[in-house]
């Protein structure tokens, strides 16, 4: 029977958590960006129709879409995680049964 060894580089793992971490701040901020905006657009230079489509456009497309991609970064940054922390958990296991 073959043996499984599992081998983590930790580091990159950790980069690539802090990676989706980070993506999923900056969407956050992007998102709460295109809605000041629009506000501010609406206020100003788009009244009206133009500017009601403008903030509606926001609002219903972009607004949601940019929110379902940080769920799904957060979401992956967290999966990461878990996987360091299971692999790490493992091998203190397995090192356990040999000392």
């Amino acid at each position: 029977m073959a043996s499984v060894d599992t081998r983590m580089n930790y580091s990159s793992m950790e980069k690539m958590q802090k990676a989706f971490t980070q993506a999923a701040s900056t969407l956050e901020n992007t998102a709460r960006s295109a809605k000041e905006i629009g506000r501010m657009m609406q206020g100003g230079a788009l009244q009206g129709m133009a500017g009601d489509a403008f903030v509606e456009a926001i609002n219903s497309k972009l607004t949601p879409r940019l929110k379902a991609l940080n769920e799904k970064m957060s979401e992956l940054a967290g999966d990461i995680g878990g996987a360091i922390s299971a692999t790490r958990d493992g091998v203190k296991t397995a090192q356990s049964r040999f000392k």
